[in-house]
């Protein structure tokens, strides 16, 4: 069970009253799920008898959904992991719309995932029909009829309404956050949380760009209305350019893709029966770039302030790798002074890898230093340097004499980290001679593999720069630093015997 140790847990099977107790429950859940079956056999007409033939009606009148919908409820406060429970649930919810009986009410979902979330913050299934519940509310804003919103002014109450909802899930997360920092599952779901607030309000008439080129149907005017809600963030990235691509390349670089289907949320289904959503809604505001740019820079503070707090986070590690070239191209836009500032606007190849190479210093003096000189055995803040250094390689779609420039700005960082990692080195090894410490670590001191990994990389990179170069004080330095480049490896191979193979070929490569 979550939160509690495998030994605890089976210890309670050895107290007979115990064992007792969760047997019945054991009994009372197998009873409940049996009934639930039989009951959605009955509501569709289906026999319950597997002797029966398939599709055989029974004589007794169907149940109620709201029947199924307060078992389900029932089972799932107890285990929130089934996902076909869940399943049952959105059939429910969805049959009970379709036969008018009822409009969709996300508060009740968000009360019984919430609570579930609370007894397995881990649930797959229960986060996945979260997800479901907003989407499916965004959605059908937009593709509900005149009898659901009479006049123009109650869907845009509606829209305000549902949008404050989307906006309180960030709140959701963060308190999850409180928990369970490295909750991937959270992460994920604030990840969805944004790419809802980005689309927004964003309908197919207000951007027909791909409408003009597209070749297949799943590329006509529709595509836009069908993925906004599905968690993706290339589609508002995209509608904010008004364009198909960045000149920075930022939907290339910052896609993250969608969570849920767009058919789960019912709305394939509804443009496929010849449903035209300009019929049914007006133009409806949407969120300005300055707005945006707040919502990204809100969420790079949220993982600065989750990483200083744990060095191992590496959900809000991998966040910030995904918001680097948003960030970067906002940075921009607002340095140029421009009064419509917003991501995505045109920069040339090179002022954007300026921009991204102080942005590469910035991560390595604010973030990396003191995450690496705090916990040097944390692998996490390693791999977010080696993310770091590629990242920050300077690529030659420039002309030559700006190549040259950033070129330079790149040995330079590759050296101050260098530097940075050769006094790690020493101030753990100087704490491995230490007689006095106590309980030492063993990863750390002079055994820390990290920190040779880490300076054998930046070691490498600045090898290739000086062979480069192609003049013979380059390549003099190149011979000193492959020499300390194998000394690390040398390090490596003893530390770590292990994967010595692999240090081998490394050094192989590096003749």
């Amino acid at each position: 069970m979550h939160g509690q140790k495998r030994s605890e847990y089976k210890s309670r099977l050895l107290n007979p009253e115990a064992a007792s107790n969760l047997a019945s429950k054991a009994q009372q859940w197998n009873a409940l799920s049996q009934e639930l079956l039989s009951q959605r056999r009955r509501l569709f007409g289906f026999s319950p008898s597997p002797l029966a033939d398939a599709g055989t009606a029974t004589d007794a009148p169907p149940p109620s959904p709201q029947i199924l919908l307060t078992l389900t409820e029932k089972m799932l406060t107890v285990n929130p992991d089934p996902s076909h429970l869940w399943n049952i649930r959105r059939e429910m919810l969805l049959y009970l719309i379709q036969i008018g009986s009822s409009t969709f009410d996300v508060q009740p979902e968000l009360k019984l995932t919430a609570h579930c979330l609370q007894r397995n913050p881990k649930a797959y299934a229960t986060w996945f029909h979260r997800k479901w519940s907003i989407a499916y509310l965004l959605s059908h804003v937009h593709i509900s009829n005149e009898a659901s919103f009479p006049t123009q002014q109650h869907q845009n109450e509606h829209m305000a309404s549902a949008k404050l909802i989307v906006q309180t899930e960030l709140d959701l997360c963060a308190q999850f956050l409180l928990m369970d920092e490295r909750n991937f599952h959270c992460w994920n779901y604030r990840r969805f949380v944004v790419a809802l607030l980005g689309s927004y309000g964003r309908i197919v008439n207000d951007y027909p760009v791909r409408s003009e080129k597209s070749e297949s149907k799943s590329d006509t005017d529709n595509s836009y209305g069908v993925n906004s809600y599905t968690g993706t963030w290339s589609v508002w990235l995209d509608l904010l350019n008004d364009q198909e691509e960045t000149s920075t390349g930022v939907l290339q670089k910052a896609l993250m893709g969608a969570q849920i289907s767009p058919s789960s949320i019912g709305v394939v289904s509804s443009l496929d029966e010849g449903g035209d959503l300009s019929n049914n809604i007006s133009r409806i505001a949407t969120m300005s770039k300055t707005e945006l740019n707040e919502l990204i820079f809100s969420e790079w503070e949220f993982t600065t302030s989750k990483i200083q707090d744990n060095f191992s986070n590496g959900s809000a590690f991998h966040y910030r790798s995904k918001l680097l070239p948003i960030v970067v191209d906002a940075r921009m836009v607002a340095s140029s002074g421009s009064g419509n500032v917003g991501i995505g606007d045109a920069a040339s190849p090179a002022k954007e890898q300026s921009a991204r190479l102080t942005m590469a210093r910035e991560e390595w003096e604010d973030i990396l230093l003191n995450a690496i000189f705090t916990e040097p055995d944390d692998q996490t803040p390693w791999w977010y340097h080696r993310f770091i250094v590629a990242w920050a390689k300077p690529s030659f779609d420039v002309k030559e004499d700006e190549y040259n420039a950033l070129r330079a700005n790149y040995e330079s960082l590759l050296s101050d980290m260098a530097d940075s990692l050769r006094e790690l080195l020493e101030v753990e090894k100087e704490n491995d001679m230490d007689e006095n410490v106590e309980n030492r670590d063993e990863s750390k001191g002079i055994k820390c593999k990290w920190a040779y990994l880490g300076l054998h990389l930046v070691l490498s990179s600045l090898i290739k720069i000086q062979l480069e170069k192609q003049d013979d004080s380059s390549s003099e330095y190149a011979s000193v630093l492959l020499e300390e480049a194998k000394e690390c490896l040398d390090a490596l191979m003893v530390i770590d015997p292990c994967r010595s193979e692999r240090y081998k070929l490394l050094a192989d490569e590096a003749i």
